[in-house]
């Protein structure tokens, strides 16, 4: 068989992963698997602690991972049929980890309490329970504005998830 030689890159492309995305010459974009999946999970909660701790107690593996904002930690499980994800961003204020339910659920309450007595820790182990990126003050986007008028009119759609997290995180563009 020959072998088929691929170019190199070209001289004045930037990384695919690198910030800021889109402003090079590079035609591509990478991202992540977490930034691809994360939007569809529904954070259910803040804890006061790293991914660490739990992820030892579960005897769970933390996979070091990556996405549009930052480098992160993250643990993904299923407990007690709850799907959870558990992640840290290098950039989150120390020792807080954010909780996901990795399929939507309607007893989120439950799911949250279900991890805390299984890890063995309390409430006072919850900085926030619900969404902390949600605001109910943000404004929405429309379709019509967001995108085509042919593909949808006047349909309210909320502002990107990634877009209300660096805003909670205090890293606004």
């Amino acid at each position: 068989m020959t072998e088929i030689e691929v170019p190199a890159p070209e001289p004045d492309w930037q990384p695919a992963a690198q910030l800021p995305y889109h402003a090079g010459k590079n035609p591509a974009y990478q991202y992540s698997v977490w930034e691809h999946h994360a939007p569809i999970f529904q954070m259910i909660g803040v804890l006061a602690l790293s991914v660490q701790p739990v992820a030892q107690r579960l005897r769970l593996h933390v996979e070091r991972s990556w996405d549009g904002l930052d480098e992160l930690d993250v643990v993904l499980f299923r407990l007690k049929g709850f799907s959870f994800a558990i992640s840290k961003h290098d950039g989150n204020p120390a020792g807080v980890s954010y909780v996901w339910l990795t399929e939507p659920h309607e007893q989120a309450d439950k799911a949250l309490d279900t991890l805390l007595e299984v890890v063995g820790i309390g409430e006072d182990a919850v900085a926030f329970r619900g969404d902390a990126h949600k605001d109910p003050t943000e404004p929405t986007a429309t379709v019509h504005d967001a995108g085509p008028p042919d593909v949808a009119t006047d349909v309210t759609l909320p502002t990107s998830p990634w877009a209300r997290f660096r805003h909670a995180i205090g890293m606004t563009q």
